[in-house]
């Protein structure tokens, strides 16, 4: 059964009680939000100077769905909080870390299906951004919900030229995981669990537009002016520079990408079966195909260049990680395995690896995915997981994810 179609934000009047936290924009903020926004800034305690709203609920791209009679984002909320200081800001993340157990449940009886991501920073920190998607994003959409209207004046106006390939490259890495993610839980389960993951699935295929038009010094503000940007000035030249096995990518992310866009515009439903398959397969594809264009590394085979990629830190960072990963989840690799594979690459890097020999996999397979002898001596180097199968592999890949790089964020194993 297709949930009912979804219910469009209705602003609320200026100067009315929008959340416990004082609005100061003047600009409308759902209601609904208003508990995670608390949450959020119960967490920041007194040392909050400003509470600010980024991401797809800032710009008035978030996806809502009514689910069981309920109405829910099924989008992250994504918020700063500019602290007095760096070590107000600390200490308010060691509160959060602390908050994330069994934090899903919680969220979800606010009505939101989705993480709450809050970044803690003091003023000298916000100045201090790098030039990345995110800190782009958050110049031009970001709004003030509580605290100093003056707080986000020092954030530094990055251009898309100032976007390095690192962290174009990461974004891409990051959109992977959320592609390997979203296969477990597509085609059965629960209707709400299915939405989630098609929704995780279709942002990952629409940020494959802005991965393009970062590599050519573009991001346009909003998912469909960067996916129109890209249809007008990169699918034109994109079947010439792709090999013959991807010569199916200009159509298939133009496929994938008219799929998020209407899932943007409302039409937020569940697919089953051979349809559910069909599009995670289409987006794996299309990942893949973007990910052939990314970097200088060899373009051989494919698995080797996997490696390649991995192995992309200058070896001393390598060796230095190897001996000093420990991330605040307390759950990093033994010291003995991470030397061993420190040649391999950073823990991160052998990890985003990890998950794109997975996707290049996938791309090659029939309706199930299933691990080539190639892929199978590329997981061995890059030593994430012992695994034989590639959902095996899959799970303990997105595990490691979670508890290496986003300090079990996604679990809560962190707290």
């Amino acid at each position: 059964m297709e949930p009912s179609p979804v219910i469009k934000e209705a602003p609320i009047a200026q100067g009315g009680p929008v959340t416990p936290l004082e609005l100061v924009t003047g600009s409308s903020v759902s209601a609904h939000l208003a508990p995670a926004l608390a949450l959020a800034s119960e967490w920041a305690g007194e040392g909050l100077v400003a509470l600010v709203l980024s991401g797809s609920h800032a710009s008035g791209e978030a996806v809502w769905a009514e689910c069981d009679g309920r109405r829910l984002s099924l989008s992250d909320l994504d918020l700063y909080a500019v602290m007095r200081d760096s070590a107000e800001a600390r200490a308010a993340e060691e509160r959060a870390r602390a908050g994330r157990r069994d934090l899903e449940p919680r969220l979800l009886a606010m009505g939101l299906a989705a993480p709450l991501e809050v970044g803690f920073l003091s003023r000298s920190g916000l100045a201090r951004m790098t030039a990345r998607p995110g800190s782009i994003e958050l110049a031009r959409n970001g709004r003030i919900l509580s605290g100093d209207p003056a707080a986000l004046e020092g954030l530094p106006r990055w251009t898309a030229a100032d976007v390095p390939a690192e962290e174009i490259r990461l974004l891409l890495e990051t959109r992977g995981f959320e592609v390997l993610a979203a296969y477990g839980a597509l085609e059965s389960g629960p209707l709400l669990g299915r939405l989630q993951a098609r929704h995780a699935l279709l942002k990952a295929a629409a940020d494959l537009a802005g991965v393009l038009s970062l590599g050519r010094g573009e991001y346009a503000s909003g998912a469909s002016a960067r996916i129109a940007w890209v249809r007008a000035a990169v699918m034109p030249q994109l079947a010439a520079v792709l090999p013959p096995e991807w010569s199916d990518a200009p159509a298939t992310l133009d496929q994938v990408w008219t799929a998020a866009l209407a899932w943007r515009g409302g039409g937020v439903r569940a697919l089953d079966g051979v349809a559910a398959r069909a599009e995670w397969r289409a987006v794996a594809r299309a990942w893949c195909a973007v990910w052939w264009l990314t970097g200088n590394e060899p373009r051989r085979d494919a698995f080797e260049r996997a490696l390649a990629v991995g192995a992309r830190a200058p070896l001393r960072r390598r060796v230095r990680q190897a001996l000093s990963h420990a991330p605040r989840s307390g759950r990093p690799a033994p010291l003995p395995s991470r030397l061993r594979f420190a040649l391999a690459g950073t823990p991160q890097h052998r990890v985003n690896a990890s998950a794109a020999v997975l996707l290049l996999a996938a791309a090659s397979s029939g309706s199930t995915p299933a691990l080539p002898v190639g892929a199978l001596r590329a997981l061995r180097a890059l030593g994430v997981s012992s695994a034989r199968d590639w959902d095996g592999v899959r799970r303990q890949v997105l595990r490691a994810w979670d508890l290496w790089v986003l300090e079990g964020q996604r679990t809560g194993e962190g707290a």
